[in-house]
């Protein structure tokens, strides 16, 4: 599966640069912490994720990215692939796809789970070298592979939301600060002190992340 993927991918990176109104837009490199969903021992732990991605334009109106994504214990690896397209000012609209692969160990593959979205989003300049932006994520359909084969998951997560605020003070690069907030359908009535908790069976988890963009 490991060897398929990578293979897809060079065959795609390697047929970009001839596609006609193909270009490279922005390299990206991310930061994200996430808290644990319970404490322990009356404290919260924190994890930190790192990711990289790579920004492709197409035309004047659309582009693709592909990312990767690691946490800090090594406990799965992440992989990402969206499309968006630009409607009218300022909103955009596209869709995607995530693949994660969980770990027993650092080298062993017990399961991956591999899941779709549909994603909007609308940018609006704040300030001379400051842009604001909101969107929205869909889940669609997600497929896992365990012990017993391919079967498709049960919706667990809600819409997502994000607010971001990014910096572009500098010719060649920007910064961006992201807030994600994921609302998901759990029993929180078997945690000590779940993080926010809505009710007896939906919580709102949050991941903050930092992004740094370069252009070529």
């Amino acid at each position: 599966m490991r060897r398929t993927l990578l293979a897809l991918l060079a065959i795609l990176l390697l047929a970009v640069p001839v596609v006609h109104g193909v270009e490279l837009g922005s390299i990206s490199l991310g930061f994200h912490l996430n808290p644990a969903l319970d404490v322990d021992d009356g404290r919260r732990a924190w994890d930190l994720s790192i990711s990289a991605g790579v920004r492709f334009d197409v035309g004047g109106s659309s582009s693709f990215e592909l990312s990767a994504v690691v946490d800090s214990i090594l406990s799965s690896l992440g992989a990402t692939f969206s499309y968006a397209q630009a409607l009218t000012e300022p909103f955009t609209i596209g869709a995607g796809l995530n693949i994660l692969w969980r770990f027993e160990t650092e080298d062993t593959l017990v399961q991956t789970v591999t899941g779709s979205f549909a994603h909007l989003a609308a940018r609006q300049p704040l300030l001379a070298d400051l842009t604001g932006e909101a969107g929205l994520s869909l889940p669609l359909v997600s497929f896992a592979r365990g012990g017993e084969g391919w079967k498709i998951l049960p919706l667990a997560e809600l819409p997502a939301v994000h607010l971001a605020g990014e910096w572009n003070g500098w010719p060649a690069s920007v910064i961006q600060g992201r807030i994600t907030m994921q609302p998901v359908i759990l029993d929180t009535t078997v945690f000590e002190n779940p993080i926010g908790r809505i009710n007896d069976s939906l919580l709102v988890i949050p991941t903050y992340s930092t992004f740094v963009r370069f252009a070529p």
